[in-house]
C-alpha cells in the first residue's frame, strides 16, 4: 500500500526513513502521534498561560524527537531556540515562539488524522 502524504506541514521522509517504508510502523508512528501530541500542547498551552518556562522547556524537549520524525517544516529550529534561551528571552519573545510552534502543531494533527483516514 502506498501512503498518500498531500499533508500541508508534515515532510514524512525521516518518517519512511525511520520505518524503512514498512506501512505497519508508519502506522503505528501516525497513532502514536495522535494519541501523545494533543494532550501535550494542552499541558503546552498550560504551562504557557501560568508563565511556566521551566516545563515549557521541558514539554518541548519532550517532543522534539517525535516531531522530528514528521519533518514539521520550520519547528526544529525555535525548539532548539527554546530549549536554550527559555530563561533569558524576554516572555514576549518566548510566547511568540511556542505559539508559533503550537500552530504548527494543530496543523500537523490535522494532517496526520487526513493520512489516517485517507490511507488507514
Amino acid at each position: 500500500m502506498d501512503i498518500h502524504w498531500n499533508t500541508t506541514i508534515i515532510n514524512p521522509e525521516e518518517l519512511i526513513k525511520i520505518s524503512r517504508g514498512d506501512t505497519s510502523i508508519v502506522y503505528k508512528y501516525l497513532l502514536q502521534f495522535q494519541e501523545l501530541i494533543p494532550p501535550r500542547i494542552e499541558s503546552l498551552e498550560e504551562s504557557l498561560k501560568v508563565g511556566d518556562r521551566k516545563k515549557t522547556r521541558q514539554l518541548l524537549h519532550q517532543m522534539s524527537p517525535q516531531l522530528q520524525f514528521f519533518g514539521i517544516k520550520d519547528i526544529v529550529q525555535p525548539i532548539r531556540r527554546l530549549e536554550l534561551e527559555y530563561e533569558t528571552m524576554s516572555f514576549e519573545d518566548l510566547s511568540a515562539l511556542v505559539n508559533n510552534i503550537l500552530m504548527k502543531l494543530h496543523i500537523a494533527i490535522k494532517d496526520v488524522a487526513f493520512v489516517l483516514k485517507e490511507n488507514f
